[in-house]
């Protein structure tokens, strides 16, 4: 038995691929991501909660969330610190600002792509619905490659990095609703993630990426421990960094420490 799709199925399944191709985020292990949330709080979370591949980690930001940057931060187990305020966490939080003009095209663009391109397709039947809906796609996708341009010039975005970005969505438009990320991406802050969700997280989100590095830290004590080549000096910069997190854990977690 044969199943056929037809070719505008096909359309919409490679529009969909592309996206979630090109909205997976690869990190190593000494990494994590941090994302802004639908209420403009903050979210981290480390590498290794995402899908390991090959001694490295595949995350997905939210898909319904295309115009919330999200940032690449690196973090040190054996060296965590808390100061309570950061200019680079503010630095931060001001480029994660600079996007708030990419929101209306970035969401007309999604409309375009997953309403209006397949009810031409498969509602109206029509071709001169679904070429002005590719009309439309195109000139979204324009809209956003001059933001991105613009997002260099201003200096959020190092110029030749927004003009690459600029050409790869003008390319493939399924890419163009990536364009924040690419950009917040590119961006190498000044801070590393325990500063930064520190500041920003909301409190239980906060508490939750403690735990996971608190419990990250103890496994690399652990494989310290069952090492023929124990370093002392590491187990101390790890026992230190774990009594760093202790008061940020989750009122039963620390009791129980």
């Amino acid at each position: 038995m044969y199943f056929t799709v037809s070719a505008e199925a096909q359309i919409l399944l490679a529009i969909c691929i592309f996206y979630l191709y090109d909205a997976a985020v690869g990190l190593q292990a000494g990494e994590g991501l941090l994302r802004r949330t639908r209420s403009n709080s903050w979210r981290a979370q480390l590498a290794t909660q995402g899908f390991e591949l090959r001694r490295a980690y595949l995350l997905w930001p939210p898909v319904l969330q295309p115009h919330q940057p999200v940032y690449r931060l690196r973090w040190n187990p054996g060296h965590i610190r808390l100061p309570d305020e950061s200019p680079a966490v503010q630095e931060l939080a001001r480029h994660a600002a600079s996007f708030a003009p990419f929101v209306l095209p970035l969401y007309l663009l999604a409309l375009l792509l997953f309403g209006a391109l397949p009810a031409s397709f498969f509602v109206l039947h029509s071709e001169t619905a679904q070429l002005v809906a590719l009309a439309l796609i195109y000139l979204s996708t324009l809209w956003l490659a001059l933001l991105c341009v613009r997002h260099g010039r201003l200096g959020h975005t190092e110029a030749r990095t927004a003009r690459s970005v600029a050409i790869q969505i003008l390319l493939c438009p399924p890419f163009a609703l990536n364009a924040v990320r690419k950009l917040s991406l590119a961006c190498s802050p000044a801070c590393d993630l325990p500063q930064a969700a520190r500041q920003l997280a909301a409190p239980g989100d906060w508490q939750a990426l403690a735990k996971a590095m608190h419990a990250t830290i103890e496994e690399q004590i652990a494989e310290l421990h069952d090492s023929d080549h124990a370093d002392d000096a590491q187990q101390q910069r790890l026992q230190a960094a774990l009594r760093q997190l202790e008061p940020h854990l989750p009122a039963g977690d620390a009791e129980a420490l």
